[in-house]
């Protein structure tokens, strides 16, 4: 997957925040609640690195800033960590999208 700076495009819960909702924040972490249902197309947006917890089932289209796509099947339960900084946008094709985001604000830095 390709990975591109997170300045290239504005947060989340900026461009989407109907869908992405801050739930806590201080200078470690923040925490947003993303939940959409069947249809639903978020534009392209910045995410810092992350833990992602998911409680929904779904299927989205994700689209890299570079272009590239991928198909991404939501499970319940499933738990993934993000390593980088990255901008995507991303089109719920079946389901729904029901999942917390830890963003690790000091992850990137050295």
């Amino acid at each position: 997957m390709s990975i591109s700076t997170p300045e290239t495009h504005q947060h989340a819960t900026v461009v989407d925040p109907d869908v992405h909702q801050v739930l806590f924040e201080n200078e470690h972490v923040r925490v947003i609640q993303a939940r959409a249902s069947h249809g639903w197309e978020s534009a392209m947006h910045s995410h810092l690195p992350m833990l992602v917890v998911n409680h929904g089932s779904g299927r989205q289209k994700v689209t890299m800033a570079d272009g590239t796509t991928q198909i991404v099947d939501l499970n319940p339960g499933a738990v993934v960590w993000q390593e980088d900084a990255f901008d995507h946008s991303w089109e719920l094709l079946a389901g729904e999208v029901n999942v917390i985001l830890v963003e690790v604000k000091s992850a990137n830095r050295s």
